[in-house]
């Protein structure tokens, strides 16, 4: 089959640092925005799949003995015995989660529903991640025949600009 058909895989469209930008730009201060805004922040971020973003709570927010502000990654794909992980985040994002933190209350997960009556629910589905990235990516580029944002863009764009910035692979594959 695979002499037939090739063994090639499409790759995720990158979210670079740049693309990221001009979704956070043209995200409002609504509600939605706002959700919106952390999960492209936390998404670039920690380079997180879909499910790992999805799972973060507010408890998993803290500081490293040296005082800059993390996030703790208690189970994923490839930690299936659930030993964790400590992701280093920037000031900005923990300011945003403190904003969000605000509106939705101190526990629970992080990334949120919202209905179409504004209603907040208790969790984010994962396949709503693609959803919400596809939208964002329409809105900023209507008409655009790109390729589509998925949940896997955050992995790559991030990984993309980190190699462009000098960071050895290793680093990369030990980050994300």
């Amino acid at each position: 089959m695979h002499r037939k058909i090739g063994r090639a895989q499409e790759q995720a469209t990158p979210l670079t640092k740049s693309l990221l930008n001009q979704l956070l730009s043209n995200c409002d201060n609504s509600l939605r925005g706002l959700r919106n805004k952390v999960l492209l922040r936390l998404g670039y971020e920690t380079m997180r799949r879909r499910s790992e973003l999805c799972a973060f709570k507010f408890e998993d927010i803290d500081y490293a003995p040296n005082g800059k502000p993390i996030i703790r990654l208690n189970f994923s794909k490839t930690d299936q015995f659930g030993t964790g992980k400590v992701i280093p985040i920037s000031e900005e994002l923990l300011n945003l989660l403190g904003k969000w933190k605000e509106i939705v209350g101190d526990e629970g997960y992080i990334l949120r529903s919202i209905n179409k009556h504004g209603h907040i629910g208790d969790s984010l589905n994962p396949a709503s991640i693609s959803i919400i990235l596809k939208t964002l990516q329409e809105e900023l580029h209507s008409g655009s025949n790109e390729q589509p944002l998925s949940g896997h863009s955050f992995r790559v764009g991030a990984a993309i600009d980190l190699l462009e910035q000098g960071e050895p692979l290793e680093r990369i594959m030990l980050r994300g």
